[in-house]
């Protein structure tokens, strides 16, 4: 594991590598726990339609926010100080906040910030009781004869990823998993046929699974569930823009970091660049942004 993390994440490493076993539920709960037994109210499957925003004491700030359960219809106003969004940073200003709220030289800094790609996955369930060799956590094939980027991200790619799950990273359940992950762009498949887009689902199922034989022969007969998704599952879940896996480029990160000297009490800590992704950016510019906006709350 050190040397397939160290690649990436050398300077996260000094204390050296831990992979936390029991699986990330049980680290959420722990971190629910936590939270909770701090006075913090959390509420799941809500999703924030609009950040409000007025003039307080002559300055655009941040009042609140109108929510509603995901598959519900009646929306609330919550009342804040603060509001930390985690959304995509384009989204954040173009959706959530509006445009209107913004000055003109920030927008037009925000102009240039680009959009990472989407991805797709493929997960591959292995049957009770059955187990597989341990061949690293992170495998990369590719069947391309030269590295391309264009390659990366093509609809047909050959270039995957697979992250193996082994049963003692959840003991008490003793299951392996496989996920591969693909590199994808959204407008490959937003303008699919239904019957178009069940149909490479199910290629890249397959493609997956040849490639896998490369390492595991005999994986088949082992595999108990398949199922794939998209750039489209993606945008469904998260409402990023073209599904982005990873936020933004570079770039986005001053722009998220400028938020709240354009509005009071608006932050941001979601993707905006790669070393910022997933629980990277938790971990990392989360804590960073979490501080500003403690400081912010103590100061009145």
């Amino acid at each position: 594991p050190a040397i397939t993390y160290g690649i990436v994440f050398s300077n996260f490493m000094s204390k050296g590598v831990f992979t936390f076993k029991c699986g990330t539920d049980v680290l959420i709960g722990k971190m629910v726990e936590e939270m909770e037994r701090n006075g913090v109210e959390l509420r799941k499957n809500v999703l924030i339609e609009k950040i409000q925003v007025e003039e307080v004491d002559g300055k655009p700030s941040v009042t609140g926010v109108m929510a509603r359960s995901r598959k519900g219809k009646n929306s609330r106003f919550i009342r804040a100080k603060a509001v930390l969004s985690n959304a995509n940073i384009i989204g954040t200003i173009n959706d959530l906040v509006g445009e209107e709220n913004f000055s003109e030289e920030f927008l037009e800094e925000a102009k240039p910030v680009r959009i990472n790609s989407s991805s797709c996955q493929v997960y591959i369930g292995i049957k009770p009781g059955e187990t597989i060799p341990d061949i690293g956590d992170l495998v990369f094939c590719s069947a391309a004869p030269e590295f391309s980027s264009d390659e990366l991200v093509d609809f047909h790619t050959t270039s995957r990823t697979f992250f193996f799950f082994y049963p003692d990273i959840r003991p008490e359940l003793g299951r392996t998993t496989i996920v591969t992950s693909i590199n994808g762009k959204y407008e490959d498949w937003e303008s699919l046929s239904e019957e178009e887009y069940q149909y490479h689902k199910k290629r890249i199922i397959e493609e997956s699974l040849v490639a896998l034989e490369r390492f595991i022969p005999n994986i088949r007969a082992k595999i108990s569930h398949l199922e794939a998704a998209t750039p489209r599952t993606v945008e469904s879940f998260t409402r990023h823009p073209s599904g982005t896996s990873f936020g933004t480029k570079f770039e986005g990160l001053p722009v998220s970091m400028a938020l709240p000297e354009q509005i009071q009490g608006l932050y941001h800590a979601g993707s905006v660049g790669i070393i910022m992704s997933g629980w990277l950016g938790a971990v990392n510019y989360g804590v960073i942004v979490s501080n500003e906006v403690d400081k912010f709350i103590a100061g009145g």
